[in-house]
């Protein structure tokens, strides 16, 4: 906390100046759910002071968080959601007289999978089952509208319809899952599978 506070007091380094730090560990687009980490790395040009630093991850509205590190060495993890895109990622850190922050704008990839065989996530698939608790269905020759979006609709063989809906992020599959399942009329829960 108190290395943040000493940082926020500096002023920002000139743009012209180059950089002492860059910020590593974050492509031009993040896939909503993955894990990422992100980390700061000596340029060779000038130098980095004091302990820390502080990451920050926000959406296009604002909404994100903030976490003070407590070295220049720290990794730090993090993930995007489903909405609002694009991302800023921000690092700030003291260079000797003055406070230097690097943003990368990030496009996001909205990406949501099933749990397929009750255990890994996948897009798409041609088969899903559903009822890991005993009530197991199976529907076979499936395609797809509406994949990655709020509700994804299938059709499989014997004209079996599927509705897929209500995606959450789910760290088993580093990634976002439809967590509830509509077959032919009966409802499902989906769980988030443990690898």
């Amino acid at each position: 906390m108190i290395a943040a506070a000493l940082i926020s007091l500096a002023a920002a380094c000139p743009a012209e100046t180059p950089a002492a730090m860059r910020l590593e560990g974050v492509p031009p687009v993040l896939v909503s759910g993955r894990s990422y980490t992100a980390s700061l790395a000596p340029t060779g040009v000038g130098e980095a002071t004091g302990a820390g630093w502080t990451l920050g991850v926000f959406d296009r509205l604002g909404r994100g968080w903030k976490a003070d590190l407590p070295s220049l060495g720290f990794q730090q993890a993090f993930s995007v959601g489903l909405t609002g895109a694009p991302y800023a990622v921000s690092a700030t850190y003291a260079e000797p007289s003055c406070t230097r922050t690097l943003s990368v704008s990030a496009a996001v990839e909205r990406r949501v999978l099933a749990v397929a065989d009750c255990r890994r996530g996948v897009s798409e698939p041609r088969t899903l089952v559903v009822g890991c608790d005993g009530r197991r269905v199976r529907v076979r020759g499936l395609s797809w509208r509406g994949w990655n979006e709020d509700v994804a609709v299938g059709t499989g063989a014997g004209g079996a319809r599927v509705r897929l809906s209500r995606p959450q992020e789910c760290v088993a599959v580093d990634g976002f899952i439809y967590t509830r399942a509509r077959v032919d009329g009966r409802r499902y829960v989906l769980d988030c599978p443990i690898v």
